[in-house]
C-alpha cells in the first residue's frame, strides 16, 4: 500500500515538474523578435512567396514597412504592467515623416480631407510611459487610413482592452497591423492604400499561463462585442496569410500556442454564440473581404 501511495505521489509531482519545464521551455522562445511574422504575397504566377518588408527598428517598437501600400503591414512591440501604469508623457498630436524608411516617406498631409483619420497602428497610449515613446508613435510609418467610427469606436474599445490585459498579465506582445491583400482605394498624393479590415494579436508572455487571442475587425463602424472578432493566432495567420513565429513552425509548443483559443476573459454569460462557429464565420469574412 505504501509503495503504491509512493508511486502515485511520484507521478503527480513529475506531472507537474514536466508542466513547469514545459512552460519554462516555451517562455525562453517567446520574444518580440521571434513572434515577428512573414507576410506571404502571390506573384504574377499565383505562387505564394515571402514578401520583403523593410523592418526598422524604432527602439519602442518595430515595423514592417509595405512601401507598395506606404504604410506598415505590421508593428510589433512589448507591453508591460510598469509601461502602461508609469503614465508620463502627454500627447503631443505632432505626426511626422519618418526619416529612417529608405523610400520616399509619407506625411501627414496626405489624410487631409480624406474622410480618414491617422489610425495608430501601436497607440500612442501605449508609449504614455515616456514623452520620447510616445512621439515616436506619430511617426507616419506608424499610421493607417481608418474610418473614424472605426478608429474612435470598436478599435479604440480594443487598445484599451490590451492594456488592461497588460497590467492584468503584466507582459505581453502586441502586433498589429491592416490586411492589404485587396484595398478600398488610395488617398493622398502618395497613393496611400485604405484597407478594409485591421488585425491584432496578443501573446501573454507572463509565467506559467502563456496564451494568445487574435483579431480581425472591418474598418467600420463596428456594433458586436469584442469578443466577436475574437480567432486564435492561426486563424488570423490563415485569414491575412501571415506566419507568427516563422523560425518556431516545427516547435509544438509554439504551435499549441496558435491553435489554443484564450478569450482573457472576453465571454460573458449572456454570450450565446458558439465559439467554432463564431470563429469560422469571422475567417470567412476576412478572406472574402480583403
Amino acid at each position: 500500500m505504501r509503495v503504491r501511495t509512493f508511486l502515485l505521489f511520484g507521478a503527480f509531482f513529475l506531472f507537474l515538474y514536466s508542466g513547469n519545464v514545459l512552460s519554462q521551455n516555451i517562455g525562453q522562445v517567446l520574444s518580440v523578435d521571434n513572434s515577428i511574422p512573414i507576410y506571404y504575397n502571390s506573384n504574377k504566377k499565383g505562387k505564394k512567396e515571402v514578401l520583403k518588408l523593410e523592418v526598422i527598428d524604432h527602439k519602442y517598437y518595430k515595423i514592417g514597412y509595405w512601401d507598395k501600400h506606404k504604410q506598415s503591414a505590421w508593428v510589433a512591440y512589448l507591453l508591460t504592467r510598469e509601461m502602461v501604469e508609469g503614465k508620463k508623457a502627454t500627447r503631443s498630436n505632432k505626426f511626422r515623416m519618418d526619416k529612417k524608411l529608405s523610400t520616399r516617406p509619407i506625411s501627414s498631409s496626405d489624410y487631409t480631407k480624406s474622410g480618414y483619420d491617422r489610425g495608430h497602428i501601436c497607440p500612442s497610449a501605449d508609449m504614455s510611459f515616456s514623452q520620447d515613446a510616445q512621439d515616436m508613435t506619430f511617426l507616419m510609418s506608424n499610421i493607417s487610413p481608418q474610418l473614424h467610427s472605426f478608429n474612435a469606436g470598436k478599435w479604440k474599445q480594443l487598445e484599451e482592452k490590451v492594456r488592461q490585459w497588460a497590467i492584468e498579465n503584466d507582459s505581453i506582445i502586441v502586433i498589429s497591423g491592416p490586411i492589404l491583400d485587396s484595398i478600398k482605394g488610395k488617398i493622398g498624393k502618395n497613393n496611400i492604400s485604405v484597407p478594409y479590415s485591421f488585425y491584432k494579436i496578443i501573446i501573454d508572455i507572463s509565467y506559467p499561463d502563456y496564451k494568445a487571442i487574435g483579431f480581425i475587425m472591418p474598418n467600420k463602424k463596428l456594433d458586436q462585442n469584442l469578443y466577436y472578432y475574437s480567432l486564435t493566432i492561426r486563424q488570423v495567420e490563415e485569414a491575412i496569410g501571415m506566419d507568427f513565429f516563422p523560425n518556431l513552425s516545427r516547435n509544438k509548443l509554439i504551435s499549441e500556442l496558435e491553435t489554443r483559443y484564450s478569450d482573457f476573459g472576453l465571454r460573458s454569460i449572456d454570450n450565446k454564440v458558439v465559439k467554432n462557429k463564431k470563429n469560422t464565420k469571422n475567417v470567412k469574412k476576412a478572406k472574402t473581404s480583403n
